[in-house]
């Protein structure tokens, strides 16, 4: 039931309450399938990472493993194709269910159902729910719709891979104003104002394709409207609404009835997979674990290729950045002050790992979906056997999903017959055959005159056909003639070998369409009555084909076994050369064993002459480091000879200015002992006191005379003991 409308509420607000439901219910799975459909594009590092990786000068590297193994899944269904077919129940539904037959097969061709139906199961793989709707275009014409994945609408609280128990499915899609408007012509002014009026319009959710960016049923700066057709269960009938924006268009019985005129939803749908939370996912979400493991240790392994990890005391190098950049060239050169605190780091162990792990991923993904063999890969050199059990093997893991898309095929298939007993209600034509001599129709709804009473008739009248009919599917096959043929071809050779009578038994009781089982039986009858001349040659041959067909039996028993000995002698043949393949393999097993046992031993050799080559790399090491030592010793001795020569020349300098200002002072009559350090005398001084003293000369010669016999006196710093001057 749908939900029951509030006091107060329109119809409008009741369908979109039903969208708003399914949108914020929904929206953890419609965010999964959007992922899913980005990792089948190849979209599969999200900003954040791809802005890591960019300041690591890591590359976001993708290997989309997903698309190959969904095209692969994709590409089983185009392979198993099939057309639909109708058998009868009771003898008397024969020639009804030829005409079912070959009116679908009509529409299938007309409406090109095979690429619906694989738009369909392309969105049940990936994103986990396919729909179609079948509806009319017109009076007679039927229109089969594929419903994208990001506008299919439905009850959130369905729970069925086929979604008998929704109360509602719909479509949800943005659509121009005016092309609104030319749909719904006589809401045009409704609409129109609720895209110009100010009324609010709730918020739709951001998953739905082609928004606009107020998200909003109304877009009224772009003229655009949101548009909801909706079918909605109400007790046991359905009904049809559409909203466009804020204006209910229509509400009202579904124009579509099935075969007992009860009003049905058009939409038909399936789902790949369903949780206990009733999201539909497809089989990429299980893909994303594998796929996410594969670029991550993809990208690791290249970056740790192309990287270098360094430890080093502090202090080691003088500029740490030049030194990263020179690390990370090939050619790079970098000068160190110990080479005994730069240490580069081997990361060869950790990328062989990552390695490892990734070989893993790309195994878990391959065991999902179709195997090897069911893809034609890897399967050369072995018997066609050996073949088809690996084939089997990799559909049956599959089996479930296609149970579940011929499900959704064959409800398809039945309301487009559905649709024809409906709305198929004046003559028609189908074509059946692709004779190249003659073109075959059937006549749908023909009105003739009845031979026996002379009144109009209506032959293979659609809308009182009430058969019951069982719709299977048949090969995919160009058309019917090409079928009939295929039987007739099987059963002709048993024809000829049979009596008439055993012969019309045989093609009463095959699969031939009726019309056809007609003419097989007038021709094998001879069209008529027989005279008795004629009948008792038929008699006559009658036996003498009985009695050939006894002897045939007799020698088909010999052949019969003298085969089967034969066969037991085959097999017999066929055990020995098992087991002679069998020693086979198993030499060559052990022959592999001993070659990777032998290669595992070089391989320890190369890693052994490597460790070698890497000690003797650091003994040169070692030896350059003592080299740079010593002339780093050599280079402070010769520093500290200059040193102290400098300190030898500077010390005999001033011995030898001591030694002059001595004499100078001595001549001047001062008392100066030897090795007195007169060092801080200024000469300059003593000689302005001489001549300062000359200057008085004048005043007499008795002056200088007693000037020149007083005695002079040094005077020394009482602290330092050093001569400052005289008195």
């Amino acid at each position: 039931m749908s939900p029951k409308p509030e006091a107060g509420e329109d119809g409008a607000e009741r369908i979109r309450k039903m969208v708003r439901e399914y949108l914020d219910t929904m929206e953890e799975a419609r965010d999964r399938a959007s992922l899913a459909r980005d990792y089948y594009d190849g979209k599969q590092w999200t900003r954040e990472e791809i802005a890591t990786l960019k300041q690591r000068g890591q590359p976001p590297i993708v290997f989309n493993r997903i698309k190959r193994k969904v095209d692969s899944i994709l590409g089983v269904e185009r392979n198993r194709r099939t057309d639909p077919k109708a058998y009868p129940r009771t003898p008397r539904d024969e020639q009804s269910a030829d005409i079912v037959t070959q009116a679908l097969r009509f529409v299938s061709d007309q409406t090109r159902l095979n690429n619906i139906f694989s738009g369909a199961f392309e969105c049940g793989m990936i994103e986990g729910a396919g729909a179609a709707e079948v509806i009319m275009d017109g009076p007679e014409d039927i229109r089969v719709n594929l419903i994208p994945w990001d506008e299919f609408i439905f009850d959130p609280r369905s729970s069925r891979h086929d979604f008998s128990d929704a109360r509602y499915l719909g479509v949800l899609k943005w659509m121009d104003a005016d092309d609104a408007i030319a749909l719904y012509p006589d809401k045009g002014k409704e609409i129109e104002a609720g895209i110009t009026g100010s009324e609010k319009a709730f918020v739709a959710d951001q998953s739905v394709d082609d928004k606009p960016s107020s998200g909003t049923w109304i877009d009224r700066k772009r003229r655009r409207v949101q548009v909801c057709q909706l079918y909605y269960k109400q007790g046991a009938e359905h009904n049809y609404a559409v909203v466009v924006g804020s204006t209910l268009v229509m509400d009202g019985p579904s124009y579509y009835r099935d075969e007992k005129g009860k009003t049905v939803c058009p939409i038909e749908a399936f789902s790949a997979y369903v949780d206990r939370e009733n999201c539909r996912y497809g089989v990429v979400h299980d893909m994303r674990g594998p796929q996410d493991e594969i670029n991550h240790r993809r990208s690791k392994a290249v970056h740790f290729l192309h990287s270098r990890r360094v430890m080093a005391q502090q202090g080691a190098v003088a500029d740490v950045g030049q030194a990263k950049r020179e690390i990370a060239r090939p050619d790079g050169w970098v000068e160190v002050v110990d080479p005994q605190a730069v240490q580069v780091l081997d990361t060869a162990q950790e990328t062989t790992g990552n390695l490892n792990m990734l070989q893993e991923a790309k195994a878990e993904i391959d065991l999902l979906g179709p195997n090897n063999a069911l893809q034609g890969k890897g399967t050369e050199g072995e018997s066609g056997r050996a073949i088809i059990a690996q084939q089997q093997a990799g559909l049956a893991e599959l089996a479930p999903l296609y149970d579940r898309f011929n499900d959704f095929k064959l409800r398809v298939y039945r309301a487009t017959w559905a649709r024809i007993k409906q709305f198929w209600k004046a003559p028609k034509w189908v074509r059946i055959t692709d004779d190249e001599q003659a073109t075959q129709f059937i006549g749908l709804n023909q009105v003739q005159v009845d031979p026996m009473t002379g009144q109009p008739m209506v032959q293979n009248a659609v809308a009182q056909m009430d058969v019951d009919v069982i719709l299977e599917t048949g090969p995919d096959t160009v058309t019917l003639q090409s079928e009939e043929f295929e039987q007739l071809a099987q059963i002709m050779p048993q024809l000829a070998a049979l009596p008439p009578p055993y012969a019309l038994a045989l093609i009463e009781a095959s699969s031939l369409p009726a019309q056809r089982k007609k003419k097989m039986t007038e021709l094998l009858s001879g069209g008529g009555e027989q005279s008795p001349e004629a009948q008792a040659m038929a008699q006559k041959q009658a036996q003498m084909q009985e009695r050939a067909a006894m002897a045939e039996i007799a020698t088909k028993e010999s052949s019969a076994a003298l085969n089967m000995a034969k066969a037991q002698n085959e097999g017999a043949l066929a055990q020995s050369n098992i087991e002679l393949e069998r020693e086979r393999m198993t030499a060559e097993q052990v022959k592999a064993q001993g070659e990777t046992a032998i290669k595992a031993q070089e391989l320890q050799i190369k890693q052994q002459e490597l460790q070698f080559k890497l000690a003797e790399l650091d003994l040169k090491r070692a030896e350059l480091g003592l080299k740079q030592q010593e002339l780093a010793a050599n280079v402070e001795m010769e520093r500290e000879r200059s040193a102290l020569t400098e300190r030898m020349a500077d010390k005999q300098s001033i011995a030898e200015d001591n030694r002059a200002k001595r004499e100078a002072l001595r001549s001047q009559g001062f008392e100066v002992s030897e090795g007195e350090d007169v060092s801080g005398v200024n000469m300059a001084e003593v000689m302005s006191g001489l001549s300062s003293s000359l200057a008085g000369l004048g005043d007499g010669m008795r002056a200088l005379a007693d000037a020149q016999s007083k005695p002079k006196r040094v005077v020394r710093d009482p602290q330092t003991g050093r001569v400052v001057g005289t008195e």
